[in-house]
């Protein structure tokens, strides 16, 4: 009968281990434990891949994208840059085994000298990036607040960080230096401006117009730029001006006018006049004499204007004073004898009807005879307008008038004097 002999696994196994030669087994080490005792050069690639790249193209997404930087509390420092240098710091020491699970590895340490001196100079990055992200220094458009008394001028730069800057300012007018500052100027990293902002009222000598330009030297950095401080535009809701206009400021032309609104009137006309002097119209100008037979608007002037009618030596019609801002004219409207009390002077052209208390389709809002404070009667008047501006000699103009009547009609007509 035959025999079979059954042998274990095992000892199939223990009789091959004793004819097959040992071989050894080495396990890999772990990542960390692979870059344990990098050497320079080994350190040097991580920093640059795990360390300046990452703070890098950070620091480029916070110049060039839109919106505002959050910041360490107290401070103007970046918080999202603040994460990012220190995450990349943590994953740089991971990656060359300075630190483990277990702490501080003595091979590791030999490279952390290396990392440091690296993670110090990064924080020198504004610096040494700037040269290659930061932007020329330009000087941007001229901008006028809306009533014309303060001029910002923007400084634009790319930079890497919030940085403050010294302006040098001066204004010339015809070619000549009349104001000159110096100011610092913060420009914002989030969007590459900062803004220079300063008072018309600081440096206006005279007016700009017609010909007598005002030109701004801006030297930021040692780079000069000139900008023309004429030509920007100011935006009213239903206006436009220069900066012609807004440099503009002294009245130099005033004229004034009366009408006699004369017409048939029983309730006013007496005697055997068919069309009788009910009352006048005070009409005034003030702007800017250009030679031409009216002044030009000025919407920017500030002024106010006093208007008298004198009967002879007695005052007739002594109009409220006229007060005027940016176009903008109040008085004293007293009770309705005047007008509203409010309206506009130069906005549109340089002349003022100055308003009574009656309105006429063809001679608009009157001032009636029988609200003279002289007796009305026929002779000569005269009208003088006045007009006062702050720090500079008041501007008059007057002008006569003969009031007579003739084939039952009275007549008021412009006459040279009385």
């Amino acid at each position: 009968m035959l025999e079979v002999t059954i042998l274990s696994e095992g000892g199939l196994l223990e009789k091959a281990a004793e004819q097959r030669p040992m071989t050894a087994v080495v396990s890999q080490p772990s990542n960390a434990d692979s870059t344990n005792g990098a050497g320079p050069v080994e350190a040097a690639k991580t920093v640059v891949l795990f360390g300046l790249l990452p703070i890098f193209l950070t620091r480029i997404l916070l110049v060039y994208l839109p919106g505002d930087e959050l910041t360490v509390p107290f401070t103007s420092i970046s918080l999202l840059m603040t994460i990012v240098y220190f995450g990349s710091l943590g994953i740089v020491l991971w990656r060359l085994g300075v630190i483990s699970s277990a702490g501080l590895t003595v091979s590791g340490a030999l490279t952390a000298p290396i990392v440091v001196v690296s993670y110090l100079l990064m924080l020198l990055v504004p610096l040494i990036l700037g040269v290659f992200l930061e932007g020329e220094l330009s000087i941007g458009q001229v901008e006028y607040s809306e009533d014309g008394e303060s001029v910002s001028v923007k400084i634009l730069q790319n930079t890497m960080s919030d940085r403050e800057v010294e302006a040098s300012l001066v204004v010339l007018q015809s070619g000549q230096q009349i104001w000159s500052s110096t100011v610092d100027v913060l420009i914002d990293s989030s969007d590459g401006e900062g803004e220079v902002t300063f008072l018309v009222s600081d440096f206006y000598a005279s007016n700009a117009l017609p010909n007598s330009p005002y030109t701004l030297k801006v030297t930021v950095d040692g780079k000069e730029s000139t900008r023309d401080l004429t030509y920007s535009q100011i935006l009213w809701e239903t206006s436009q001006w220069t900066g012609a206009d807004a440099l503009s400021l002294d009245i130099t032309g005033i004229d004034g006018i009366t009408s006699g609104v004369v017409k048939e009137d029983p309730d006013r006309c007496s005697g055997d006049a068919e069309n009788c002097l009910v009352g006048v119209v005070m009409s005034g100008w003030a702007g800017l004499d250009t030679g031409a037979d009216k002044p030009a608007r000025m919407p920017f002037a500030d002024f106010t204007v006093d208007a008298v009618l004198m009967e002879g030596n007695d005052i007739a019609i002594n109009y409220p004073t006229i007060t005027v801002v940016n176009t903008k004219a109040t008085w004293d409207s007293n009770g309705g004898l005047y007008g509203t009390g409010s309206g506009f002077w130069g906005d549109y052209g340089s002349e003022f009807a100055m308003d009574g208390s009656v309105f006429d389709a063809t001679f608009g809002k009157y001032i009636p005879r029988d609200e003279f404070d002289s007796a009305g009667d026929y002779g000569c008047y005269s009208f003088t307008v006045t007009v006062t501006q702050e720090g500079s000699d008041p501007l008059s103009d007057t002008s006569y008038y003969d009031y007579s009547s003739s084939n039952s009609n009275d007549i008021w007509e412009a006459v040279s004097n009385c």
